[in-house]
């Protein structure tokens, strides 16, 4: 009795698990958004002639380091994604293992 009264819980674990991993899969795709943008803000050196090529050169740097690091947040995120629903794959296969367990036992429910 006391397994058939966990099991909601488990299955709201596994619900909450998939709506975290949504979650982060969403914000991943925002840094792929915002890396995209960021490595279409190329300017020509040109651009900076009323400053100075050490200008341009700065803002190439900027840009890119910023492309490059939203990239790889998006990346850290989707692995966070992929974590949590690797974790609630298990907790399910776990749970399908003990209940039939309990099922050669004690005879089906």
């Amino acid at each position: 009795m006391d397994a058939q009264r966990n099991r909601p819980d488990v299955t709201v674990a596994l619900e909450a698990l998939e709506a975290d991993a949504a979650r982060w899969s969403s914000a991943a795709a925002d840094l792929r958004a915002a890396s995209a943008a960021a490595q279409g803000l190329d300017l020509p050196p040109a651009a900076f002639s009323f400053a100075g090529r050490a200008a341009a050169t700065a803002y190439e740097a900027l840009r890119g380091r910023t492309a490059r690091l939203l990239g790889e947040g998006a990346e850290n995120l989707d692995a966070i994604a992929a974590a949590l629903r690797a974790s609630a794959a298990a907790y399910a296969a776990d749970e399908a293992t003990g209940a039939h367990r309990l099922d050669v036992t004690d005879g089906p429910r």
